[in-house]
């Protein structure tokens, strides 16, 4: 039970920081929509930083979970994995109304200057969708699948920052274009 009601009041963390920013979301409004006491989240979270840490951790659980269904697909070629992870996580945007975009790169915009325990915690799940990156360029690489004139390591850095600033592009003019240019250049120059 306990498990449970921690994991609900991650999930709502995790939705309403996506929509509102971390810090326009307050406890009470998470207590409010978990129907707990106050005193409860004390209980699970040490204070609203520890709960922004927890929500990053919990956040990024999930998403690493989804890129990896991509990205360690063996039934699809390396290429193609990311091609599609991509052009499917547009269609999700686009059914968002181009709204929300990641919780990682919106954190990273609002809490960096603020909080090195937040910041560094936003980087180091950063880091791990680097990793996943890395491994299926690598072995993109080995088959020849893509350029290797440039180490697999540089190429994930640049798709990551690439697709991170698409992301806040397209919510600041609400539309998939930055999306789509991004998926072009993926496609037609850097893989």
């Amino acid at each position: 039970m306990k498990t449970q009601v921690k994991e609900n009041i991650l999930n709502i963390g995790v939705r309403l920081i996506t929509q509102k920013g971390y810090n326009n979301v307050g406890i009470q409004e998470v207590l409010n929509e978990a129907h707990i006491p106050k005193g409860s989240f004390y209980h699970y979270f040490k204070s609203k930083e520890d709960f922004g840490l927890q929500v990053i951790s919990h956040y990024n659980k999930s998403a690493l979970v989804h890129l990896q269904s991509y990205f360690e697909d063996k039934s699809r070629s390396p290429r193609e994995r990311m091609l599609l992870f991509f052009e499917d996580m547009k269609a999700f945007y686009t059914s968002k109304e181009y709204s929300e975009g990641c919780l990682l790169g919106n954190c990273s915009i609002e809490l960096s200057d603020n909080s090195d325990v937040l910041r560094l915690a936003i980087a180091k799940e950063l880091n791990q969708w680097h990793s996943v990156f890395e491994n299926c360029i690598a072995e993109a690489q080995e088959a020849g699948e893509i350029k290797s004139d440039k180490k697999a390591s540089d190429i994930a850095d640049f798709i990551l920052n690439s697709w991170e600033g698409a992301l806040l592009r397209m919510k600041a003019i609400k539309t998939v274009q930055p999306l789509e240019v991004f998926v072009d250049f993926l496609r037609s120059y850097i893989i």
